[in-house]
C-alpha cells in the first residue's frame, strides 16, 4: 500500500548515482501489465488525465473544443461525453490491474429507472452516462457488467496482458524483455557495465499518481524512469515547428483502399505561404478531428509507429511482439486495439475496428444502444458526432474548432495582425485519387483583395498526414495543407 492508502506495484531500480541516470529496472508481471496498459488508453482519455496539458500536439486544443461547442452542434447530448470520456474497450482487463492507470468506473453501465418505461423492449443500457431513453428520461442508474462476463481471473501464473512466471527487465526508454542471462550481458555491453560502477538497487512502490507521472514522462521523453526517480522536470521544445517526417506511415497503414469521401477545405492564409490563419470546414473533417480523441494509443502506434516524436510509448508496443512478454490471446489486444462499441467516427480513415454490439445477460436489461442515435429503430446509420448540414466551423492551425460567423472570421484575422493584403482564400480538396494538373484562378472577394481558389485533390493519405500533424504539432494545417519550404 502507497502512503495514501492506494495499491501499488513494486519495480526495482538499478541506478548509476554518479552520472544520476537509471540503467534498467527489474520487476514482475504486476508492473509490466500497467505498462502495456498505456496502450489500450484512447487519447482523449490521456488528455483528461493529464487536464488538458498534455503537450502532445494539437489534442490539448481539441479536447477544450469539444467542452466549448455547444451540444447541438453534435447528434446527440451523449456524443459530447463519449468524445470527452471515450471507452477503453479493453477496460475488463484494465479493470484487473494492480493499479489502474485511468480513473474512471470501468465496468460501469447505465440504464433507465423511469418507471413503467415500455418504449425499450428489449431494454437498452448504454457505457455512457446521460443517454436519452426512448422514452424521454435520462440513463443515469448505474449497473454493472455481470461476473460471468467479465475476463475471469485464471488461477494461473501469468498476468493480465503478459506472460508470468519470470521476471522482466525494463530499460529506461521502455524496451521490456524476460529477464535473461543473454539479456544482462547485452545491456552490459550497451550500457558500459564492464567497468566499477556504484550501482545503486531500490525498490521503489509506485501508486496510481506515480504511474500516471510515468506514462506523462513516457509521452514526452526518451529516459522516463530516469525523470521519475530523480523527478526532472518536464521539457518540450520545438512542438510548435516540428516538421512532419517523410516516412510518415508504417508499411501497412497505406495499402489499404478506403471508402473515403472528399473533403473541401477553404484556407485563409498568407500569400506567400508561410502560415495558415483557419479553415473553413463542414461537419466531415471536424468529424474526423474529434473522432481521434477515442483512438487507443496502440492503434496510432501501429500505424504511424510514434505517438509523440519525444516519447517511447513506441518501444513498449515493439516490445508486445518479444518472445516471452505477451499473451498470445492479448496479443492483438495490444497490437491492433480496438474501439468501444460506436465510438468510430463517420469517416475510419485509421481503420480501427469497432468491437461488436454488446449483450448484457441480465433479463431487464440486454440490448446495447447507439449514444449517437437520437431516436430507436435506425441506430447503425448513426456514425459521426457532429451534425451535419448546412453548419459551417472554423478550424485554427491549432486546432481550436468553433462554430463559423463573420464576427469569428474577424476575430481571428484581427488577431493575425496580418494586413488583408497579404492573404488569400484558398480552396482545396482531400480526396484519395490524385489530380496532376491544378487549375488558377483569381476572382474577387471581400475582404480580402484576391480570392485564390486552387482546385486540385490530394491522395487520401493528406488525410492520414492530417491527422499524425494533429498528434505532433501545434500548427497542425500549416505543416500539411500549405507547400514545403
Amino acid at each position: 500500500m502507497s502512503s495514501n492508502g492506494g495499491p501499488t506495484v513494486a519495480v526495482k531500480l538499478f541506478v548509476d548515482k554518479e552520472k544520476k541516470r537509471v540503467l534498467f529496472a527489474e520487476s514482475d508481471k504486476d508492473f509490466v501489465d500497467v505498462l502495456f496498459s498505456f496502450l489500450t488508453l484512447p487519447l482523449g482519455t490521456i488528455v483528461r488525465l493529464f487536464n488538458k496539458q498534455s503537450q502532445i500536439g494539437c489534442l490539448d486544443e481539441l479536447y477544450r473544443s469539444v467542452e466549448s461547442l455547444g451540444e447541438d452542434h453534435f447528434q446527440t447530448t451523449a456524443c459530447k461525453a463519449m468524445l470527452l470520456r471515450p471507452v477503453n474497450a479493453a477496460a475488463l482487463h484494465c479493470d484487473r490491474l494492480k493499479v489502474k492507470v485511468d480513473d474512471a468506473d470501468l465496468t460501469a453501465i447505465y440504464v433507465c429507472l423511469q418507471s413503467g418505461c415500455s418504449c425499450c423492449s428489449p431494454r437498452y443500457f448504454s457505457p455512457v452516462r446521460g443517454v436519452t431513453c426512448s422514452c424521454g428520461a435520462t440513463m443515469n442508474g448505474t449497473r454493472r457488467w455481470p461476473q460471468s462476463s467479465l475476463v475471469a481471473a485464471q488461477e494461473t501464473a501469468d498476468g493480465i496482458f503478459c506472460k508470468g512466471g519470470s521476471k522482466f527487465i525494463i530499460t529506461d526508454d521502455l524496451h521490456v524483455a524476460p529477464s535473461t542471462t543473454s539479456l544482462m550481458f547485452s545491456l552490459m555491453d550497451k550500457l558500459g557495465l564492464h567497468e566499477e560502477l556504484d550501482i545503486k538497487e531500490e525498490v521503489l512502490h509506485l501508486n496510481s499518481n506515480k504511474i500516471i507521472s510515468l506514462l506523462r514522462r513516457a509521452l514526452l521523453s526518451k529516459h522516463p524512469l530516469t525523470g521519475l526517480y530523480f523527478d526532472v522536470a518536464i521539457t518540450r521544445d520545438g512542438a510548435s515547428s516540428y516538421q512532419l517526417p517523410h516516412n510518415l506511415f508504417a508499411p501497412q497503414a497505406i495499402e489499404a483502399e478506403l471508402k473515403f469521401k472528399p473533403i473541401t477545405i477553404k484556407l485563409v492564409q498568407t500569400k506567400d505561404n508561410s502560415s495558415v490563419l483557419y479553415a473553413e470546414v463542414k461537419q466531415d473533417l471536424v468529424d474526423l478531428f474529434f473522432g481521434l480523441l477515442c483512438i487507443p494509443v496502440g492503434s496510432i502506434l501501429k500505424t504511424y509507429t510514434q505517438l509523440s516524436p519525444d516519447g517511447c510509448l513506441d518501444n513498449l508496443y515493439k516490445s508486445v511482439n518479444g518472445a516471452g512478454c505477451v499473451k498470445q490471446d492479448c496479443r492483438n489486444l495490444l497490437l491492433s486495439p480496438k474501439l468501444a462499441p460506436f465510438f468510430g467516427c463517420s469517416s475510419n480513415v485509421l481503420q480501427v475496428e469497432e468491437l461488436p454490439r454488446r449483450c448484457h445477460n441480465s433479463p431487464s436489461y440486454h440490448y446495447e444502444m447507439n449514444p449517437k442515435s437520437p431516436k430507436r429503430g435506425d441506430e447503425d446509420s448513426y456514425r459521426a458526432y457532429v451534425n451535419g448540414g448546412s453548419i459551417n466551423f472554423i478550424v485554427t492551425d491549432d486546432l481550436c474548432i468553433v462554430n463559423f460567423s463573420l464576427a469569428k472570421s474577424l476575430q481571428a484575422i484581427r488577431a493575425a495582425k496580418i494586413p488583408k493584403g497579404k492573404l488569400v482564400e484558398k480552396e482545396l480538396t482531400l480526396d484519395k485519387t490524385q489530380v496532376s494538373a491544378r487549375q488558377e484562378k483569381y476572382i474577387f472577394f471581400s475582404p480580402f483583395s484576391v480570392l485564390y481558389v486552387l482546385n486540385g485533390c490530394f491522395f487520401w493519405q493528406q488525410v492520414l498526414k492530417l491527422l499524425r500533424a494533429v498528434m505532433i504539432t501545434r500548427n497542425a494545417l500549416s505543416s500539411v495543407l500549405l507547400p514545403p519550404i
